[in-house]
């Protein structure tokens, strides 16, 4: 079994605990082998613990330590500065119990230990209870020394310039002063200047936390349900958000820091109701775009589009290098489907045309028309649809015949939503295009609508701020 001759010199604590010296027992051991041999010039595992009561009482701080033995075999730690298992040394209250240091060593620098011995803790500890302790009778006062030399006069002060703690709050009371960190000439309340200025504000000591850090610009700072711009960070959620509040919040935008996978997320702008939101860019609600915009993808509409033209643009076929080709959509007043194609009736004249199998049940009020190719004969529909299929027949037989036949839409949406082709304006005197009927922009029924929201805005301001007085 392996020795261990402790030598526990309890050096660095006295009356300087008072200026708060670190909260540390130095600790030596000569450590030797089963034969009494040093073990000189080695790393050695230590495990140190502090038990109370009894040598073999509870433990209530334990830690470890990997020291290295010197040429005469000795190792020189600090009890309090090691790698802590359980407890905490500041709190071990000294003065109302007994207590002993438990030495293990692994004299090969692991963790199994061999324990050599237990020695009780006579005095010098309890310097660390006398840098809390209330209970020593302060002696008499002393006599009182001669005057000191006037010290020299102080520059002209600026007003009260104390900074003032009441409870949990520091405060200033001074008016039009700035405070610099980093510069000695403050341009503003609050100046950092540095080539690494960093301000953060979040949640100590944990991830995670719906309400990481807020910073609030407030119309009125004394008010305690707020009114004003919030940036607040959501650290449960991963969010950044851009909140109004006067007094409850309304989300204005919200930019994710990342995925759940923790696969970072560029350049995401969320606005409106967002719970459901996962592109990014997703607004929520009414929304108004003045000018153009350009889509590079697809453009996916659930609902109805309102136009004043629509086209189809391409490279054109024959000169795709320099040339676009154009083409206008076909408009209706109705909601037309539109099904087409050739067919050539057999030997008795006749041919069946199948549509799709959805065709009668999208679709109604059906219209025909037929021309066929390459002979002066007569066509007719010889049989109308049903069962998604109609009848040819020619006076002619093994004649080819071009067929379109269209039909309004009849599916559930087209019937919760027809189209009426003739409309009264909401704001009449206004003009979708006032330029191609000789009038100007102000009678564009886009500048009336922002005009009127304007007005609307400003009256709500104008009766919040009243209601703040």
């Amino acid at each position: 079994m392996k020795k261990i001759y402790t030598l526990i010199a309890i050096l660095a604590l006295s009356i300087s605990m008072f200026a708060q010296a670190p909260e540390k027992m130095s600790y030596q051991a000569v450590v030797r082998d089963a034969s009494g041999v040093l073990i000189t010039s080695s790393s050695v595992g230590v495990r140190l613990s502090v038990v109370q009561g009894t040598p073999t009482g509870t433990t209530v701080y334990s830690e470890t330590h990997s020291a290295t033995s010197n040429v005469n075999g000795l190792i020189s730690v600090e009890i309090g500065g090691g790698t802590t298992v359980s407890g905490t040394f500041s709190t071990i209250t000294w003065a109302t119990n007994t207590y002993y240091i438990k030495t293990e060593i692994d004299p090969v620098g692991g963790t199994t230990y061999t324990i050599s011995g237990t020695s009780q803790l006579i005095s010098v500890p309890y310097a660390l209870y006398s840098k809390i302790s209330g209970s020593s009778t302060p002696g008499p006062a002393g006599p009182t020394g001669s005057p000191g030399p006037t010290g020299p006069t102080g520059a002209s002060g600026g007003g009260d310039t104390t900074w003032l703690k009441t409870g949990n709050n520091i405060y200033n009371n001074n008016f039009g002063y700035n405070v610099g960190i980093g510069t000695n000439a403050p341009l503003s309340m609050l100046s950092i200047s540095d080539t690494n200025a960093d301000m953060r504000i979040g949640y100590p000591n944990s991830y995670n936390n719906a309400n990481s850090g807020v910073l609030s610009f407030e119309e009125r700072i004394s008010d305690p349900l707020g009114c004003g711009l919030l940036f607040q960070h959501n650290g449960f959620e991963n969010r950044l958000f851009i909140m109004g509040r006067c007094p409850t919040n309304d989300t204005i935008a919200s930019f994710p820091r990342s995925s759940s996978s923790g696969t970072n997320i560029n350049g995401r702008l969320r606005v409106g109701d967002l719970s459901l939101a996962t592109n990014p860019l997703s607004v929520s609600g009414n929304s108004d775009f003045s000018g153009n915009v350009t889509i590079t993808g697809n453009l996916n509409v659930t609902g109805s589009i309102s136009k004043g033209s629509g086209t189809f643009k391409i490279d054109h076929p024959l000169d795709p290098a320099n040339k676009y080709l154009i083409h206008s959509f076909v408009e209706s007043p109705e909601m037309t489907n539109v099904y087409s194609g050739n067919i050539s009736t057999n030997a008795n004249g006749y041919a069946t045309v199948t549509l799709p199998d959805y065709f009668e049940a999208a679709n109604k009020d059906f219209r025909y028309q037929l021309t066929v190719i390459g002979f002066f004969t007569q066509v007719i529909v010889k049989e109308k649809i049903r069962n998604n299929s109609f009848v040819i027949q020619t006076k002619t037989p093994n004649v080819e015949v071009s067929w379109q036949v269209t039909g309004v839409r009849a599916d559930n949406y087209a019937n919760e939503n027809r189209i009426e082709p003739v409309v009264i304006k909401e704001t009449p005197g206004t003009y979708l295009h006032p330029k191609v009927h000789g009038q100007s922009a102000d009678k564009s029924e886009e500048a009336v609508r922002v005009k009127k929201e304007l007005e609307r805005i400003k009256a709500i301001e104008a009766a919040s701020n009243d209601a703040d007085k």
